[in-house]
């Protein structure tokens, strides 16, 4: 090819590209995508060959810079307003910030009084979206193994671009909402919620947060009465999570709500009292002091009016 033609070539090759990736992320579904999951959009037009003009079978860094600049000056996307690195595709509808948080981050889940309020465990509507999400190192570890199973062999060839996987970083707000993630190295139980990318802790798990983390939970005084509410109605899935946490406390103040304070008879929940410690300083409420009123069974001072 005469050399003074290349560039207009490339314009071609980059614009036959930009119109199939177009229609790809137009009829995606969602209205966010990352630079990750683009670059691997793009991956897949250049390995499927099915697109004219390419000559190879993986993008380079200044392809996958052209054809996103394309689509970006046509209006096809935009950078995200809340996500850096992230970009908003326009034809598809906007989504709910608790949809586009768990799209975006794959890892995180709904969580806590969020969780509390999409159960109807509790007549209150926080303002704030409260997500659980793995410790760094262990996102760190997920994205270094996500790597190497969409990369595969190529991860190893040095003259081929990767677009790297990256940590999300929650901004404070999405979309005019509040957003707290809970950083955790006990990932909790969570499960799909149907027709949306959202994720939500189990109706076990969000029992199970109550105990541990009652002031994300709307306090103390609110979780004792969600459990007086709703705790018989799902005692199952409440004693499946207890019994799997990995903290004795856990049992142990969920022995003496529901055995105590609820007058719950179940030989599962008998089972826990193994787990009070004589002469400690456990508390029901772990944002208030110890007090000197406590059960004897269970071993636990009720400083909690």
């Amino acid at each position: 090819m005469n050399k003074s033609l290349v560039p207009f070539q490339r314009r071609k090759d980059m614009t036959q590209l930009s119109e199939a990736l177009m229609h790809r992320l137009n009829k995606s579904g969602y209205s966010l995508i990352s630079n990750y999951n683009f670059f691997h959009l793009l991956l897949e037009f250049y390995q499927a060959g099915n697109v004219k003009y390419l000559r190879s079978n993986w993008p380079s860094k200044a392809s996958f810079n052209r054809v996103r600049a394309i689509l970006q000056s046509e209006g096809v996307i935009r950078k995200d307003q809340d996500y850096a690195g992230c970009w908003r595709i326009l034809a598809v509808p906007e989504a709910s910030a608790d949809e586009i948080v768990c799209f975006i981050d794959p890892y995180c889940y709904i969580s806590h009084y969020s969780a509390m309020q999409r159960y109807g465990l509790t007549n209150r509507r926080p303002e704030t979206l409260t997500v659980t999400v793995p410790a760094t190192k262990m996102v760190r570890q997920s994205l270094k193994e996500k790597m190497r199973l969409d990369y595969g062999d190529a991860l190893e060839i040095s003259n081929l671009y990767k677009e790297p996987a990256q940590i999300v970083r929650h901004p404070s707000v999405v979309r005019g909402r509040k957003v707290a993630p809970f950083a955790t190295v006990t990932y909790g139980d969570w499960r799909k919620i149907k027709g949306t990318p959202s994720r939500i802790g189990t109706i076990g798990q969000t029992f199970l947060d109550m105990l541990d983390q009652p002031d994300r939970c709307g306090g103390t005084h609110h979780i004792l009465s969600v459990w007086e509410g709703h705790a018989k109605t799902y005692l199952d899935e409440i004693i499946d999570s207890v019994t799997g946490a990995p903290k004795s406390i856990h049992k142990v103040r969920a022995g003496y709500i529901l055995e105590e304070r609820l007058g719950v008879s179940d030989s599962r929940v008998a089972a826990w009292q193994k787990f009070a410690q004589r002469g400690g300083s456990r508390v029901l409420d772990p944002s208030r002091a110890y007090v000197d009123r406590y059960s004897a069974k269970w071993m636990i001072s009720i400083n909690v009016d």
